[in-house]
């Protein structure tokens, strides 16, 4: 039995370890724009009725002991972080459902990444492109005679000239996931399609439930600090107990050990 409570004991502390580094992580990302936190998730171990070894002592239900408790899996939270309004014209952040879609330039690698993050710019041959220097959608942007570049809520990309003449120069469209929480991150805010989040289906901004595109405007992380501290608190009182219940389990292992008949 006493065996089985250091059991116990150490499997509480590790998981309490897990969620404070899970916690720690959101806090580290509370001003990573357009962020979405992590929650680490418990069950239960394996229950066994007490008397297996003989004659059960008390009819059925008998008395049941816990093995302790094990991770089951660090869920990604998707609710939408607060808007803040920068006035750039090439922050355009998701107000609603769905991910930006971008591509490498080069060509070294031909994968498809997702993101939230909503900073911009214009690369020397007038892609758009993020912060990695990844293309945002086949839109080409003239910047000779450039003014103004407008990008309305439906995602229609337009340049205005020098001479307030507006070409409407193509669609930024954004994407949904049926499990969206199944997405795998790969830094730098970007996100790759897993079978857990299934396919990618594109379309434009505003249809089939997807968001509306905001210009001028950056998503914040959805991290809350008062929510993140608390949980940090109860993570660090519930390893502080785990572990008085291993020096409570030896204490009484070694006086065990040293009775004398």
């Amino acid at each position: 039995m006493l065996l089985k409570t250091l059991q116990s004991g150490a499997s509480g502390m590790r998981a309490h370890q897990t969620k404070l580094d899970v916690i720690g992580n959101n806090i580290a990302n509370v001003n990573t724009p357009s962020y979405k936190k992590s929650r680490a998730d418990f069950a239960e171990m394996v229950r066994q009725a007490l008397g297996d070894e003989g004659i059960p002592a008390v009819n059925s239900p008998r008395p049941e002991s816990g093995s302790g408790v094990r991770m089951v899996s660090i869920t990604r939270m998707m609710d939408q972080g607060d808007l803040i309004h920068t006035g750039r014209e090439l922050d355009f952040a998701i107000e609603g459902e769905g991910f930006f879609k971008v591509v490498p330039i080069d060509g070294d690698d031909d994968q498809e990444y997702y993101t939230r993050d909503s900073t911009f710019f214009i690369n020397n041959e007038g892609l758009l492109v993020n912060a990695k220097g990844y293309q945002l959608e086949d839109i080409e942007i003239d910047t000779e005679d450039l003014k103004a570049i407008i990008v309305d809520e439906k995602g229609t990309v337009s340049r205005v000239l020098s001479d307030d003449t507006v070409e409407e120069i193509g669609t930024i469209q954004l994407y949904k996931f049926p499990a969206p929480a199944g997405l795998a991150k790969k830094g730098d805010n970007l996100y790759i399609a897993t079978e857990a989040s299934g396919e990618p289906e594109g379309d434009d901004p505003g249809t089939d439930g997807r968001g509306f595109i905001r210009q001028g405007y950056v998503e914040r992380s959805n991290v809350d600090l008062a929510t993140e501290m608390i949980g940090m608190i109860e993570a660090q009182r519930a390893y502080a107990s785990n572990a008085k219940t291993i020096q409570t389990a030896d204490e009484m292992w070694e006086r065990a050990n040293n009775m004398r008949k």
